[in-house]
């Protein structure tokens, strides 16, 4: 037995963390059955001789998200992590592993904040109508080599951090997305190889970003030119420290980048570059000084979780010359982020690249973004370069696309090797596979795992190319099988803090988060057409402050995540429940008992997307009535869904008063629903399918109903040509519903559809990712002004996971699992495996004249394995094959 690996925080030998630690890992071992039987957890600072916290030897099979409970962690400290285990062969083994911290204190932080001394215009939407990027540099003399250096950077805008002419590390986007007033991270970089004795510079490259871009202008009071905070610190070998900051000697000019902007593009003029001006013997004569400000650093958090950064490139598939005579690059995949190009052209060349997602019916280029419901505009997805006679590759810095083609204009002649797609995304751990004998249904995870890499892109988002939003109801329906695919675990808490900023004082949770940009004052619009207050919520959307992290715990057993949400999650509740009680519809005639325990007014999105509704697209002139139609039982149904999740949640932190308290006003709104908003014949309010979907999947429907809710869910499924027609609220269920009714064959012969709705439509058509909308093209071929990369109805790889591939759990963080695959006539083989927090698990069958299964089990786990002819057995850990004759 050996540990194979320890994280702290769930990421591994974190630098700069500003957070009380928790600690997991996994073993591995040979023998069959091993199960950790006691661990011990030693800490202790650098160069001390003493341990900050040890736990001597705890007995206990906890491997995962054990707390620090020590000394109180010092600033700027890197800390070894000792963790032994034995397990219940006798084995014993020790790994170690470090983290560092950051600046615990505000008064930790010596720089001042430095604002650019340029005259600034009010950026506009639309390319080309921001101002320049701007250049920060600083000169500093060291007296040595250090022995350690660390640098502490944010900024007003997104910056690229640079040290003597290189680039730190790769990192995009940084302070990157998050509600800047309340929470602006800041990040921490390792300088010690990149600085020498004698005189350095560093650079600071900062463009828009989110923080001044015209289309996600910060919800906060003011607004601010281009800032930077930066803080060096530096221990030499004779032990001594010094240290560099921002102040009035940083010095500012404009560079090559003339405008930058996330959702319109980037301008670059590389007759304006200033080469060398990050490197130390630069002339910096014409540069201004900056000026100092007096901004403070209570907003300040060290970044929890990974950077943004290149994951992968991609080469042109092949060069398309459309009917219009456009020559159009197509990548082959639709991806998140931008070009690099070869340039070798005259001075004064203009080269503009323009992105789009798919092409139009003839296979001209086709903005897909304009007229979407008057969402995206200004969002050109376009980067233009000028050229200054130099042959060199260029790539721009300050924005990314959502596309799979580009436009080129300015070149005679293309060659597509001076072209690369660079896609960006979150670093991430990649935690799964899953490949069946049918290419189609691989196709279809495939294009799932690219619509969640092009949207988890510092927050998560509902498309790449449009809004760029981290819209609420897009990840409640999707949380779980985004942590099934990779271990999001810190992008997805510190997103989830910055949901804690943007609650308001009603204990509402915004739609979107950060609730930036229109969205705020669209939402005072949506509130005043229906006599509300606070920020604009709706069910299934701010339902996101519990769903999320309850649908991480259950992936991976953090109670860390439920702790910090606590408050967040019970004010959200606290608002449904104030909602249901003080106001009712007009004309209801249901008993006050009854009808305060319902969540039935206000604004909600209802299931949103149904395709019966969304066939020709949103029909804005009736959208309140459609919206209606399916809210009257999704905003009751995820309002109790909330208040009942929040009472397990208390129930597992151990808080048995909460958790007693908001049981009991769940069996109130259950009760209600079932009096309330179903009917006595066992029908709803709207016969809409996910109406019959939602109450049974959660367990609403009384016991003597539940056949005929069968019988009419089935029926919607027949009368729709047995086509699904479910929205984003109603669809991640709809599979697992049938499967409860004992209807498998028809949630295998809804994956199987062609026809559209349907997910193998998309996959016939081409997709290289999830569609917005079911309907992305219309009769004639002409493709639709919306998203085609959206990863909620993604959610099918879930059931596709634990029904196909075999593997589910009925413990959080799959500590007992369930290997039981419900084989389908029309798949012959399937492998998934998946990284869970104590290791990998894979299942692995196959059907010829008989059912083989290969098993893997993880240390420190227990299964129970299901064969097709019923039998089981349960198992430990290790290596099996399973055989049965009757299939």
């Amino acid at each position: 037995m050996k540990i194979a690996e320890i994280k702290t925080l769930n990421m591994t030998a974190p630098l700069g963390i500003d957070t009380k630690p928790y600690f997991s890992w996994k073993m591995e071992s040979d023998q069959q059955g091993t199960m950790q039987e006691a661990y011990q957890i030693q800490v202790r600072a650098e160069k001390s001789e003493t341990y900050c916290w040890d736990t001597g030897k705890v007995e206990s099979e906890q491997s995962t998200f054990v707390w620090y409970q020590g000394e109180a962690l010092k600033s700027r400290m890197i800390y070894e992590v000792t963790v032994t285990v034995w397990d219940n062969h006798g084995n014993e083994d020790t790994k170690k592993t470090t983290f560092e911290t950051a600046l615990l204190d505000k008064s930790d932080w010596s720089a001042s904040w430095a604002e650019s001394s340029l005259k600034r215009h009010k950026g506009k939407a639309g390319f080309g109508k921001q101002d320049p990027a701007t250049m920060f540099r600083k000169t500093f003399s060291l007296k040595a080599n250090p022995v350690k250096a660390r640098c502490y950077a944010t900024c007003h805008g997104a910056y690229q951090l640079s040290v003597n002419g290189q680039r730190v590390d790769q990192r995009e986007f940084a302070p990157e997305h998050t509600v800047y007033e309340k929470y602006l991270c800041y990040q921490t970089y390792d300088m010690t190889s990149l600085l020498n004795e004698g005189e350095n510079a560093l650079g600071m490259y900062v463009g828009d970003g989110w923080y001044l871009c015209p289309q996600a202008i910060p919800n906060m009071k003011m607004k601010h030119a281009h800032a930077v905070l930066f803080q060096i610190e530096v221990e030499y070998a004779d032990d001594t420290t010094e240290k560099i900051g921002s102040d009035g000697r940083v010095k500012v000019s404009y560079g090559p980048v003339r405008s930058s902007d996330l959702y319109a593009g980037e301008l670059f003029d590389a007759n304006e570059i200033q080469a060398g001006w990050d490197q130390p013997q630069f002339q910096d004569d014409a540069w201004k000084f900056v000026k100092t400000a007096d901004y403070g650093f209570d907003n300040l958090h060290a970044q929890s979780g990974e950077p943004v950064i290149p994951v992968m490139t991609l080469s042109v598939k092949e060069v398309l010359h459309s009917p219009k005579g456009e020559t159009i690059l197509d990548f082959g995949q639709n991806i998140s982020g931008r070009v690099s190009m070869k340039v070798n052209a005259i001075k004064g060349t203009q080269i503009t690249l323009e992105h789009c997602e798919v092409l139009d019916k003839d296979g001209n280029y086709f903005n897909n973004i304009m007229g979407a419901g008057g969402v995206g505009k200004g969002c050109d997805q376009k980067d233009c370069y000028i050229s200054d006679g130099t042959e060199r590759t260029y790539e721009p810095a300050f924005t990314f696309h959502g596309f799979r083609y580009v436009k080129v204009s300015g070149i005679a002649n293309v060659n597509p090797d001076d072209f690369k797609a660079v896609v960006l995304s979150t670093e991430k751990q990649d935690l799964g596979t899953f490949v069946t004998s049918d290419e189609r249904i691989n196709r279809l995870y495939e294009n799932t795992r690219w619509s969640q890499r092009s949207n988890m892109m510092s927050i998560p988002t509902d498309c790449p190319q449009r809004e760029k939003a981290g819209w609420t109801g897009d990840m409640l329906v999707y949380a779980k099988t985004a942590m099934l695919n990779e271990d999001c675990t810190s992008l997805f808490t510190r997103w989830l803090a910055n949901m804690s900023c943007d609650q308001d004082e009603h204990g509402i949770i915004p739609m979107v988060v950060p609730n930036n940009g229109s969205y705020p004052q669209t939402g005072k619009m949506m509130n005043l057409m229906y006599g509300e207050k606070g920020q604009a919520t709706s069910s299934g959307w701010g339902d996101a402050a519990v769903i999320v992290p309850y649908s991480m715990y259950e992936a991976t057993g953090n109670t860390a995540v439920l702790e910090q949400q606590y408050d967040c999650m019970k004010r959200w509740c606290d608002y449904i429940i104030r909602k249901a009680k003080d106001k009712k519809p007009k004309r209801s005639t249901l008993p006050a008992e009854i009808e305060e325990y319902l969540w039935d007014t206000g604004y909600h999105y209802g299931e949103w997307l149904i395709p019966s509704q969304n066939k020709n697209g949103l029909d804005m002139k009736n959208l309140k009535q459609i919206m209606a139609s399916s809210a009257c039982y999704t905003a009751p149904i995820f309002g109790w869904n909330s208040v009942n999740h929040f009472a397990k949640i208390a129930e597992i932190l151990g808080r048995d008063s909460d958790a007693k308290k908001y049981k009991e006003i769940a069996d109130k709104m259950k009760y209600a629903i079932q009096k309330g908003v179903i009917r006595e014949d066992g029908s709803m309010p709207s016969e809409l399918m996910g109406a019959y979907v939602l109450p049974i999947y959660f367990d609403l429907v009384p016991e003597h109903l539940k056949d005929i809710f069968a019988e009419n869910l089935v029926k919607c499924i027949e009368k729709n040509d047995g086509c699904l027609d479910t929205g984003f609220l109603g669809t991640p269920f709809l599979m697992d519903v049938l499967c409860k009714i004992n209807r498998q064959d028809l949630a295998y012969q809804i994956l199987w559809q062609e026809k559209a709705p349907s997910w193998l439509y998309e996959v016939n058509h081409g997709a290289t990712t999830i569609w917005e909308s079911w309907y992305g093209y219309d009769e004639n071929g002409n493709p639709g002004h919306l998203s085609f990369n959206h990863y909620s109805f993604g959610a099918i790889d879930d059931w596709m996971f634990r029904h196909i591939g075999g593997i589910d759990t009925d413990q959080a963080g799959f500590k007992h699992l369930i290997i039981h695959p419900h084989v389908d006539s029309a798949i012959t083989s399937c492998s998934r495996s998946y990284e869970t927090p104590y290791g990998k698990v894979s299942c692995e069958w196959e059907k010829t004249d008989r059912f083989t299964m290969d098993v893997t089990i993880p240390c420190n786990v227990t299964a129970e394995v299901v064969l097709p002819d019923g039998s089981s057995e349960t198992v430990g850990s290790g290596k099996y094959v399973f055989q049965t004759l009757n299939l």
